[in-house]
């Protein structure tokens, strides 16, 4: 068969290469704080979190801290889930223009289950998701080259054994944690980033094309299994003080399986003038050469990936005091150790592959403080408050489309209502957030700063509603 000019092989080997720079330049990851997530216990929730020193009487201080379940007498079962509204925008500089997110509401679940073998000694497990969330916007954004869609979800699952070293004083406790991860990342592909074959580093700009020319869809997804611990300690220092800490490992996800699937997007655009030097010629329809890089075997053609993501360690300690009639009152203190989460290989397998790339993320540790009150009305109701601020592990070059990270001012509240061995919990949590400056192009390299990339303002806040059901045996 007669080749055209772009049936030669070392002219699809050019176009191949050059097309393959712009793909996966974004993680996967979103959520609460950073890509965590608070949301588990319906009595947690209307608390704010806090509750290392006094924690909710139900089975979630597997959680919460595992040394107090061995108060726990019985059976304890605790069912629920939350349903996480998050809403978003991005203000454009000098256009004005106003983005809005597309985020489904997302209902990460919880379940937990205690058994006192006897006095001093409890055993339980817990189902929780301390990670994850979504972050979506419409098919228009300027930012989809960075990410239209990322999703993370890690489910936890963890036995716990605690135990009272001091009767009634002093307990440990703790258990392994197995973590099975989730992610999903769908980015559009900017075909005026691509460097030109024979005249790198000039991109398809020089021919013409216009930046934000969707060419294509790269679309992402693997899972992991992965392993940790949780501790605690629990110590009453007398009949109305509590103390407690509890911390969380840091759990490393390595996604050597996952897939990256491609899918063409028509461009419809035909070359006015030819490039001397190049295969590009006048009249020349690109999409019919572009639809080569999606065939099998091609660079944009399914194929293996392996990254990693690092969920970080976490710690809280509080006091919790219950000298004041039917009250109890929390003060916490709680750390994540976000300066994990520096940097995300992405590695691309098989031939002609596109090239392995590292994106900077370069987080810091957070830090919060969480306070909360509590009140048993006599005839069994309970009602809880809680507030906590939270400081953003974000820098501010890395305020992005996948997650436009910003510090925190949590309020919430709830109710408990029980009826018989039963209890039903809800409760409501609002973040708040000051809005931030960010970016929605990618920074290629550590020299680029939040000044260069930055063109944007991002609001985002998130309404937070929560149910569980108590059974006490």
């Amino acid at each position: 068969m007669k080749q055209t000019r772009f049936d030669h092989p070392v002219r699809r080997a050019l176009v191949a290469a050059a097309l393959a720079v712009p793909v996966l330049a974004a993680p996967p990851r979103a959520g609460a704080q950073g890509f965590g997530l608070n949301e588990i216990g319906t009595c947690a929730v209307a608390r704010a979190g806090a509750g290392a020193g006094a924690p909710c009487q139900d089975a979630s201080r597997i959680y919460w801290n595992p040394a107090a379940a061995v108060h726990l007498p019985g059976v304890n079962l605790l069912v629920g889930a939350a349903a996480v509204a998050v809403t978003g925008d991005f203000a454009h500089d000098w256009t004005g223009r106003l983005d809005e997110g597309d985020v489904p509401v997302e209902v990460p679940p919880h379940l937990f289950a205690t058994y006192q073998v006897q006095r001093r000694f409890n055993i339980g497990f817990g189902v929780y998701v301390p990670y994850g969330l979504t972050s979506q916007w419409k098919e228009d954004f300027p930012g989809r080259f960075s990410a239209l869609k990322a999703s993370l979800a890690s489910i936890y699952m963890q036995p716990n054994f605690a135990f009272d070293v001091v009767p009634g004083r002093l307990a440990i406790g703790g258990g392994p944690v197995i973590g099975l991860s989730d992610v999903e990342l769908q980015q559009s592909l900017d075909l005026s980033t691509v460097p030109l074959p024979g005249r790198a580093p000039a991109t398809f700009a020089a021919v013409g094309v216009t930046r934000g020319t969707e060419f294509g869809r790269s679309t992402l997804t693997g899972q992991s299994v992965a392993w940790g611990y949780d501790l605690g300690v629990h110590a009453r220092l007398g009949s109305s003080l509590q103390i407690g800490a509890r911390y969380l490992s840091q759990i490393d996800f390595d996604f050597n399986g996952a897939v990256a699937e491609f899918e063409q997007v028509p461009t419809g655009l035909v070359l006015g003038s030819t490039l001397a030097g190049t295969p590009f010629v006048a009249g020349l329809p690109l999409d019919q050469v572009l639809a080569a890089q999606f065939q099998p075997g091609a660079p944009l053609s399914t194929r293996g990936v392996r990254t990693s993501i690092s969920h970080p360690a976490q710690a809280q300690v509080g006091v919790g005091f219950t000298g004041i009639p039917n009250t109890t009152l929390n003060l916490d203190y709680a750390w994540v150790g976000w300066s994990a989460f520096e940097e995300l290989p992405v590695n691309f397998g098989g031939p002609n592959a596109p090239p392995s790339r590292t994106i900077y993320e370069d987080y810091e540790d957070s830090h919060a403080v969480r306070a909360s009150l509590d009140y048993a009305f006599r005839n069994g109701w309970k009602a809880m408050v809680g507030a906590h601020v939270i400081s953003t592990p974000a820098p501010d070059v890395t305020v992005t489309p996948l997650l436009p990270e910003q510090d925190r001012y949590n309020f919430a509240g709830g109710v408990s209502i029980p009826f018989g061995r039963y209890a039903l919990d809800a409760a409501y949590l609002r973040v708040e957030t000051p809005g931030r400056r960010g970016r929605v192009v990618e920074r290629t390299s550590r020299s680029e700063t939040a000044e260069d990339l930055n063109s944007g303002w991002y609001n985002l806040n998130a309404n937070i509603f929560s149910l569980s059901l108590r059974a006490s045996f």
